[in-house]
């Protein structure tokens, strides 16, 4: 039975540091892993595996304020159909503990990772402290995977003096290194956002992509089947800085296109066979991803959902893709009726200080009307709610101040926007300067910055500041970093300054 936890004797959350020093040696982990008992479950088995089954890492995500769902999958072959897994259930056992050293064990279980879910496994670690962090590691059979760190956020109506948020989106494989994944994971972060194109589905095309790796062409294949889907997340999961920044905290995941098909919209014209491919798309992406959204049903699937920080913050994360007809129908939503009105109808529902709602695309393009962005930004300005807007896709960094009518410079401002680079995609920066002049002409828009990164943000009661996350290149690893531009927003107060 697993110990039970005194909320009141919660201790404070380690250094990065610290974490990186105590959980960076999966061989020093196994050194007390006789914790977790080893034995199979009744109609379960774990056979001769063909190798380490946790060669993809752990994550976790979509925290509550007591609870936090855990994530790994096994594959001892992981760039081979079926990852080298017998087509059987296989028991997992699984522990979360105040320490890294797993002294003192405060829940723990044992689940089966399911052949028809690729051997993925996912938690529901529920009845944890609210605010405190958490490590958390797995066992399949006398095999212990990596330690990883978690945590819940802060319960409902709770004082927060601070929470940072950091958020990434679109990264190519075959274009270069994530790097910014390993100094991310080094940052002081409560909470990663990434908002799509976690994988992209073309083919492999670079004949020795990433310094000459060798990709068997099953890989490179375009994803159009379950399994081809699938053998993408195993490429791209098998990377070190990636596996690392999802070991050190938890994450909140929604998709783009990529995850499916370049540029796919709401399905409706495109026939059996497109929707054939969302299905698969999305099957792969809910067995490689922690959330705690219902598996796919078909080529539908609900994962928009909302998150409450204790006082200070309410985060809604959308999906900008699934529902989508046309970006300028002043009749219909680009973000869906259902889900628009679900987004509109909660504004201020939690009273927090800060409202923050984050998507793969933004509602509009940077210079074009939007009927859809007008409606939104339109009741949320109405309710005097100023939000902070977190986007992915464009592949450049670009802030904004939110106007109530783009393109009309004297509309008012009713909130910022963060538009975040990729992590790869479009390669190496600084980018097109011509193109980086033409979108500053629009005084609206305060910053463009070409190179590859992410954006972290720490909010408190009294205002957010953001800082833009750069790396010098990405076709080369261990590429520098560096911090290459803060900003600053009043709580209460629209509007972004440069600091």
């Amino acid at each position: 039975m697993p110990h039970q936890e005194n909320a009141h004797s919660s201790i404070p959350g380690p250094s990065r540091r610290q974490f990186l020093i105590l959980s960076g040696a999966v061989a020093a982990a196994s050194s007390i892993g006789t914790a977790i008992p080893a034995a199979a479950a009744p109609g379960g088995g774990i056979g001769n595996l063909p190798g380490y089954p946790f060669t993809l890492g752990v994550a976790s995500g979509d925290p509550l304020a007591d609870s936090v769902i855990l994530w790994t999958r096994l594959a001892p072959e992981p760039l081979a159909v079926g990852s080298g897994m017998p087509p059987k259930k296989v028991p997992v056992q699984w522990q979360v503990a105040h320490d890294e050293a797993f002294t003192r064990v405060v829940r723990e279980g044992e689940v089966f990772a399911l052949p028809e879910h690729n051997h993925s496994v996912r938690v529901d670690v529920r009845g944890l402290a609210p605010d405190r962090w958490y490590f958390y590691r797995f066992r399949c059979g006398p095999e212990l995977s990596p330690v990883g760190r978690t945590r819940t956020l802060p319960a409902a109506g709770a004082q927060v003096n601070s929470f940072t948020i950091s958020h990434a989106s679109c990264q190519t494989w075959q274009t270069g290194y994530f790097t910014a994944y390993r100094y991310m994971a080094q940052d002081d972060i409560d909470l990663v956002l990434h908002l799509g194109d976690y994988i992209y589905e073309g083919a492999i095309t670079a004949a020795t992509p990433r310094g000459g790796t060798f990709v068997s062409d099953e890989v490179r294949a375009a994803t159009n089947t379950v399994d081809q889907y699938r053998l993408r997340y195993s490429l791209y999961k098998l990377d070190p800085d990636l596996q690392a920044a999802h070991a050190a905290f938890p994450w909140a995941i929604t998709r783009d296109d990529h995850e499916v098909t370049n540029d796919y919209a709401g399905g409706i014209d495109h026939g059996q066979k497109q929707l054939a491919r969302r299905a698969a798309g999305y099957q792969a992406w809910w067995e490689n991803t922690p959330t705690r959204c219902a598996p796919p049903v078909g080529a539908d699937q609900r994962i928009y959902r909302r998150f409450t920080i204790g006082s200070l913050a309410q985060l809604d994360l959308l999906d900008s893709r699934q529902y989508r007809i046309g970006d300028n129908d002043p009749l219909v939503s680009k973000l869906g009726d259902e889900q628009e009105a679900w987004l509109i109808d909660g504004i201020n529902s939690t009273g927090a200080t800060w409202h923050v709602f984050a998507q793969g695309q933004q509602l509009g393009g940077v210079n074009q009307n939007s009927p859809t962005r007008n409606r939104i930004y339109r009741a949320y300005n109405d309710r005097r709610v100023y939000p902070v807007i977190f986007s992915g896709d464009l592949h450049w960094t670009l802030v904004q101040d939110a106007l109530l009518a783009v393109p009309d410079p004297t509309s008012a401002i009713v909130g910022t926007e963060f538009i975040v680079t990729s992590i790869t995609s479009t390669g190496d920066g600084p980018g097109d300067q011509a193109t980086k002049d033409n979108w500053l002409k629009r005084p609206w828009i305060r910053y463009v910055d070409g190179y590859r990164g992410f954006i972290r943000t720490t909010f408190t009661p009294t205002g957010a500041t953001a800082t833009q996350r750069n790396v010098q290149f990405v076709t080369r690893p261990d590429a520098p970093a560096w911090d290459a531009q803060k900003f600053y927003i009043e709580a209460g107060r629209p509007g972004v300054q440069l600091v």
